[in-house]
């Protein structure tokens, strides 16, 4: 890590959304932190990959095991990271997202924790230990998804994607002293794994979705390059808000 380059933290880098991004921010010359919650599986053949990439760029890629719900956890890959030599973080994504897939009044306790352990908690905990390597102030970005304003059945991770939005308006407060912007990114539909997944889950989704006419599934780097906007210089009015990335689904009947 040299004194120039700036750092910015992923969590749940190992895949999807986590990996475009981490790959935007490697392509644009900066250090990046990959947190993952496994150490074996495909996530960690990712992982291989993105720290090729950053080596073949000229930038440090550092990896970060630790599950975001666990606050154990996360004290010990900031203590890990220091001893690595990371001495400051500029910009944290949080992007990590852990829930069942089942309809609200289904919901365990269990559920219940996994819920708000990963995607509320969490990120709270890792908000709290990054901040302190934030001396100069930086930005925060928090990944949302379309169940923050839609009702999508057998979605509970959606209660938590709204939740976040708001945490991100809180947390732009309680740290502007700081210098950290803290913002959001709503993403809609975004081509993944878990693209089948979805159309089984929610039948008739995407033949309305084609109905439309519109182009409406995403490309994780469109998600990837709006991030990269918001922890840029030229985004510095932009504070508390969570910008909408659904590519106008939603407009069209």
């Amino acid at each position: 890590m040299t004194a120039e380059r700036q750092v910015v933290l992923i969590t749940g880098a190992a895949r999807g959304i986590g990996a475009a991004i981490a790959e935007r921010f490697i392509d644009d010359g900066f250090d990046v932190i990959l947190n993952h919650r496994r150490a074996q599986g495909k996530g960690a053949a990712n992982l291989d990959n993105l720290l090729a990439r950053a080596e073949a760029r000229g930038v440090r890629a550092y990896k970060a095991l630790a599950d975001i719900a666990e606050a154990r956890d996360i004290e010990q890959m900031i203590k890990g990271l220091q001893a690595e030599g990371v001495e400051r973080i500029n910009h944290l994504v949080l992007n990590a997202a852990s829930a069942p897939f089942k309809g609200i009044r289904e919901l365990t306790k269990h559920d219940w924790k996994q819920l708000f352990g990963t995607s509320l908690v969490g990120n709270v905990a890792v908000i709290n230990g990054v901040v302190p390597l934030m001396p100069a102030g930086g930005t925060i970005c928090a990944i949302s998804g379309v169940g923050s304003h839609t009702v999508l059945p057998n979605y509970p991770l959606g209660l938590m994607k709204a939740a976040l939005e708001n945490l991100v308006r809180y947390m732009e407060v309680d740290l502007y002293d700081k210098g950290i912007r803290v913002n959001g990114v709503c993403g809609g539909v975004v081509k993944s794994e878990m693209m089948p997944f979805l159309a089984e889950m929610w039948p008739g989704m995407i033949e309305r979705l084609e109905a439309s006419g519109r182009r409406w599934a995403l490309e994780p780097v469109e998600i990837a390059n709006i991030v990269a906007f918001l922890a840029s210089d030229r985004s510095s009015a932009i504070r508390g808000e969570i910008l909408m990335a659904t590519g106008g689904t939603g407009l069209a009947a």
